[in-house]
């Protein structure tokens, strides 16, 4: 348990440092070190990783790079869109065959994986209006994938990291952004909140105005 606590103290102090976050950032990203699961520091059975998770029902597909370059079981799944964010891009024929969003980001804690969430949540958004499936993967299915998953959880379903992480640790136990990625989710739910509190500021002021 010291070790741990250790551990975690060496963790903020580093982002502090090197990302200047915040008291208050740092005490919401212990709330979310507490949501990660018992099940994810156990053994896991190697069935659960066989098929990518379901994240939203015949939409929304969380893998990694082994499940994006099997064509036998994106055609089962019927997924036609990957989202592949990592450093090494899939082959020709992948993207010759399927419609692929490659970002080549590194899974470090200071890299700006902020940056793409306005064009993955609308490549994510274009596929659910067009009712099609698609698969978001980075090397191992943990970190960068997690974050373009959580973006869009945040800004169209659950509006804050705590509910979105939740949601998504229930249906893939293993999913776990790095430190640095964590905090800018934070700052992006500060942004989506501010976002959402000028459109209402907006909306009211051309309500009144149509009075």
């Amino acid at each position: 348990m010291a070790s741990d606590e250790f551990t975690y103290e060496h963790v903020f102090d580093m982002l502090k440092r090197d990302m200047h976050a915040t008291s208050q950032e740092i005490n919401y990203l212990k709330t979310l070190f507490k949501l990660i699961p018992q099940e994810r520091l156990l053994k896991t059975d190697d069935q659960n990783f066989l098929l990518p998770s379901m994240i939203i029902d015949d939409f929304l597909y969380h893998g990694d790079y082994e499940h994006a370059r099997n064509t036998k079981l994106l055609t089962n799944c019927g997924i036609r869109h990957i989202i592949s964010i990592w450093d090494f891009p899939l082959g020709k024929d992948m993207f010759d065959t399927y419609n692929i969003l490659w970002i080549n980001a590194k899974d470090s804690p200071d890299y700006n994986i902020r940056k793409y969430f306005d064009q993955t949540n609308d490549f994510l958004h274009a596929c659910k209006n067009k009712n099609e499936r698609v698969l978001v993967h980075c090397q191992m299915g943990i970190s960068r994938s997690s974050s373009i998953v959580l973006a869009y959880l945040m800004k169209y379903h659950y509006h804050t990291v705590h509910k979105a992480y939740a949601y998504l640790v229930a249906r893939r136990h293993i999913a776990l952004p790095n430190d640095g990625f964590f905090i800018q989710l934070i700052r992006y739910e500060n942004d989506l909140q501010k976002t959402k509190s000028s459109e209402t500021k907006q909306n009211s002021t051309k309500s009144k105005a149509n009075k």
